[in-house]
């Protein structure tokens, strides 16, 4: 008898242990959820910034590739070209990783309906849900300012391929001077579409900031002295 109360007090203790070590794993993994949705809203952000890029690549190859057509407009063709590819390139890998961010913001916030669940202490379940819902408002405001750039961006590219298209035939000075008017609307539309860039890549640091815990800042590597 006396050596069952002994395995028995040395059980709880053991027992008690385990359910901690649970317990802070679950706690733990919530958070390290929302860095992973941060890191994913932070991929989507230098999507933006890369298409930014291109589009303002492709608008000064038209510039140049304009200024060129009474000289030798083949060089000045074939960066245009280029740059029309790097537009629909940078453009089909946002919405790889913006459908990629959607579904790690999907499981963080179902986890973390989850684990309120489990909450015992009413006050801090309703402030949880409260902090949950804002977050969940915030994150749904990409989706809101990404509607004028989904709504810009196809027709913009659209036109920049027919453009090449149109004068991949046709790079004659004639050519190129019956495309002004496709010139003038396509370079509109890149305009528009970088204003709607701006617009969604401040909702992304803003959204980015609120859902993810701050980190310390590197330091510096301290310059070795000189011999």
């Amino acid at each position: 008898m006396k050596t069952q109360n002994n395995k028995s007090q040395w059980l709880k203790p053991a027992v008690a242990l385990c359910c901690a070590v649970l317990l802070a794993g679950c706690a733990s993994s919530g958070y390290k959820q929302a860095d992973k949705t941060g890191e994913a809203i932070n991929t989507l952000r230098n999507d933006v910034l890369n298409i930014k890029t291109s589009v303002d690549g492709s608008l000064k190859a038209m510039d140049d590739l304009a200024a060129s057509a009474s000289t030798d407009p083949r060089k000045a063709y074939e960066a245009f070209a280029k740059s029309v590819t790097q537009v629909e390139n940078a453009g089909a890998k946002a919405k790889k990783n913006a459908e990629a961010m959607q579904a790690k913001g999907d499981a963080y916030f179902q986890q973390w309906e989850t684990q309120i669940s489990s909450v015992q202490n009413e006050k801090i379940r309703e402030l949880a849900k409260e902090r949950k819902a804002k977050l969940q408002e915030s994150f749904a405001n990409i989706k809101k300012s990404a509607e004028g750039a989904k709504e810009t961006f196809p027709t913009f590219l659209s036109d920049l391929k027919d453009l090449r298209t149109l004068l991949s035939t046709d790079l004659t000075v004639q050519g190129i001077a019956s495309a002004k008017s496709i010139f003038k609307k396509t370079k509109s539309e890149g305009v528009d579409v970088k204003k709607h860039l701006d617009e969604l890549e401040a909702e992304l640091n803003t959204v980015v900031a609120a859902i993810t815990a701050a980190k310390m800042p590197e330091t510096p590597a301290a310059a070795e002295p000189k011999k």
